[in-house]
């Protein structure tokens, strides 16, 4: 496993996370199989929320963390501020949950649910612009004072927002965003999966990575796009990944990425997340497998060092590697 470091933290964080956004009860033995694999190659970071798979994430992980004993040995992600989402996954776009009060009421929730006394890093999940950086820092501050999270930082904001933000803290004194988790991929979304999401391209890594950021990015390997899944506009799939991802400049970056793997024998898939982990920038990604074998596929991306030239091919900026 590859690490780095994140801004608060004295732990060496993985540099492939765990995503449990479909995690639940009725999967257990399929999740604990998955989780002890993650662990036993030397990941440590568990990416939840509150309201992760109607709130069914958080129960399944807190039940494997009391059976392994093993909870100071990893990091937890947790998250704030979802719209509302009930207990059958039913999401409410329109019940925004974006302010301060939502960010203790969703860590004071999370950490009794989890039976945890903190989370290593804590992160909105939304923004509402009408809502002041100012309060909505002064609460994370607040909570990183009291022991409750150690890091802090947000999801799905725009660069300007994260900025201002930035700005305010070290007027402050505060520590500061740590890190910021939106959609980073090789694949273009011309319209979101989810509402309010946001999806960014190397400059807007690159100027998070300027202001001491660090980019936990979701959906890195394109929903599946590049597994490949599909082959081309007119093959069958969700409507909501058609939406997002079914661009002939996404097929033809699809068709450099199973080139590029050919070349080099791996699955194209992992070429697709090496992109998005290739040290050029300060980023690490929260993956979400379904089984152990899913999972160690995508971590043989890690032995994929793509070059500046195999980059700019995959980003369609050459014409030959």
């Amino acid at each position: 496993m590859e690490y780095c470091q994140i801004k608060g933290l004295d732990a060496k964080v993985a540099r492939i996370a765990l995503g449990t956004g479909w995690f639940g009860p009725e999967n257990e033995e399929a999740i604990f199989e998955l989780m002890d694999a993650y662990v036993a190659n030397g990941g440590n970071v568990i990416d939840t929320g509150r309201f992760y798979n109607g709130g069914k994430a958080e129960t399944v992980i807190t039940k494997w963390l009391k059976e392994r004993g093993n909870r100071d040995e990893l990091l937890l992600v947790n998250k704030a501020c979802h719209h509302y989402v009930d207990e059958n996954n039913v999401q409410f776009p329109d019940k925004s949950r974006v302010g301060a009060d939502y960010i203790t009421e969703d860590l004071e929730y999370s950490l009794k649910n989890m039976g945890v006394k903190h989370f290593d890093m804590y992160v909105m999940h939304r923004d509402n612009e009408d809502v002041p950086v100012e309060e909505l820092m002064d609460r994370f501050e607040q909570h990183r004072l009291e022991g409750k999270i150690t890091t802090y930082g947000v999801s799905n904001w725009s660069v300007e927002r994260i900025k201002a933000a930035n700005d305010y803290c070290n007027e402050k004194g505060y520590l500061g965003i740590s890190i910021n988790s939106p959609s980073f991929t090789l694949a273009d979304v011309k319209k979101p999966r989810w509402f309010r999401a946001v999806y960014v391209d190397a400059d807007y890594v690159k100027k998070n990575n300027e202001m001491g950021i660090t980019v936990m990015s979701w959906g890195a390997q394109g929903a599946g796009f590049f597994v490949p899944l599909w082959k081309d506009m007119n093959a069958d799939a969700p409507e909501d990944i058609k939406g997002a991802f079914f661009t002939e400049g996404n097929f033809k970056k699809l068709g450099r990425v199973e080139e590029v793997a050919k070349i080099r024998g791996v699955e194209p898939i992992n070429v697709a997340l090496a992109y998005v982990l290739n040290d050029r920038f300060d980023v690490f990604a929260s993956i979400g497998p379904r089984n152990k074998k899913e999972l160690l596929s995508s971590l043989k991306a890690q032995d994929v060092h793509l070059t500046t030239e195999e980059i700019a091919y995959l980003e369609l900026k050459t014409d030959a590697l």
